[in-house]
């Protein structure tokens, strides 16, 4: 919580009759300086939920059973999350793939537009203005398609490296990626 002070000055006194001039001021502005160093406190020492006392905590057997029995739902919960955590071997080669499969066509796809450009301005090809966009739009595509691809065509094992372009294992895991988009309640059917 940020407060806010303003600093309240009074003119500069150069003579006393200045000071007599500004006397009035200095009676009004003390009472301000009390406030102000007691508001922080004041705020902080209301209650955080509005008006009104706090609640009374009462203790009830029930309740603690339910918080008992939350937490142990919570531990099973946590247990099944760690299970479902994707090793870091697997998670790098993941994204070694994926940075080659979209790499590379997102490069390709780029180097299209400075070709386009040297065609028709360099050496004047007529090229329609539609086949950069067609090219780019291909290019693009498969760049997108390569994070899909590149998460698939992984060893999803620790253990095993997978072969060089993982068709087989893209085979294996296209299926289980599929049952993952569809959802828990696709799979109970």
């Amino acid at each position: 919580m940020e407060t806010c002070s303003f600093s309240i000055s009074s003119p500069p006194l150069q003579s006393p009759q200045a000071f007599h001039k500004f006397k009035h001021l200095l009676y009004l502005t003390k009472p301000l300086l009390k406030q102000q160093k007691r508001a922080p406190l004041l705020a902080s020492l209301n209650s955080p939920k509005g008006f009104g006392p706090p609640p009374r905590k009462t203790k009830n057997p029930k309740r603690d059973l339910k918080k008992q029995e939350n937490k142990d739902e919570e531990n099973e919960v946590e247990v099944r999350k760690e299970a479902d955590v994707i090793p870091e071997i697997v998670t790098n080669r993941m994204i070694k793939r994926m940075g080659l499969s979209v790499g590379i066509p997102l490069f390709i796809g780029l180097m299209f537009f400075p070709l386009f450009y040297y065609l028709k301005v360099g050496l004047k090809v007529d090229v329609p203005s539609w086949v950069p966009v067609i090219v780019s739009f291909v290019f693009f595509g498969t760049a997108l398609l390569g994070v899909s691809y590149g998460i698939v065509s992984s060893s999803w094992d620790p253990m095993r490296e997978g072969s060089a372009l993982g068709w087989i294992e893209a085979q294996k895991n296209w299926p289980v990626f599929w049952q993952s988009l569809r959802g828990p309640d696709s799979r109970k059917r």
